[in-house]
């Protein structure tokens, strides 16, 4: 891989297509799954990067979703993520999210909170409408303070998907 490079690929999983960007550091974006493979693509070629036919380079983190989706295996932790260019505070954000448990949910002031900036529950949101590495940074648990379930999917209204990913995180926890 060439310093600097961003490379791209895409993959099926029984939740439907996904894309994810690296750089040399790591990941840098992970799609929401997309049941035609054409919409995978179509969100790819927006995205400032080389197509990758070939997944040798995202194996390990193929497998680690591939088990996620297929509620096998909930560990995502390990993956190594490249958000050097994003603001401060979402790096703190993204960082508390990341360490809400499997089935939890938090809210945006829950995490505003854990930020050491209470107040700051709609730069939280903000935060997480521009999580470009979706299900890794897992956003989907971050609810309103009333507990409803609110926007999810890069702005995106895939409300739908956010239960879904719930209820399959709530289902592993049950089991095990």
């Amino acid at each position: 891989m060439k310093p600097d490079s961003l490379y791209n690929t895409k993959f099926k999983t029984s939740f439907g297509w996904i894309a994810l960007e690296r750089s040399e550091q790591g990941i840098t974006r992970c799609s929401l799954p997309e049941k035609q493979e054409s919409k995978c693509m179509q969100e790819i070629k927006a995205w400032n990067s080389k197509h990758l036919e070939t997944t040798d380079l995202f194996s390990k983190e193929i497998e680690k979703l591939n088990g996620y989706l297929d509620g096998q295996n909930y560990s995502l932790q390990d993956i190594i993520l490249d958000i050097s260019t994003a603001p401060r505070f979402y790096k703190t954000a993204w960082s508390i999210c990341r360490s809400i448990g499997v089935g939890s949910t938090k809210s945006y002031k829950w995490v505003a909170e854990k930020s050491g900036s209470p107040k700051a529950s709609r730069a939280v949101g903000q935060a997480m409408a521009n999580n470009k590495i979706t299900l890794i940074i897992p956003c989907h648990r971050v609810i309103g303070a009333n507990g409803n379930l609110t926007g999810f999917g890069k702005g995106k209204t895939r409300l739908d998907l956010k239960l879904e990913l719930l209820e399959l995180e709530k289902n592993y926890i049950s089991k095990h």
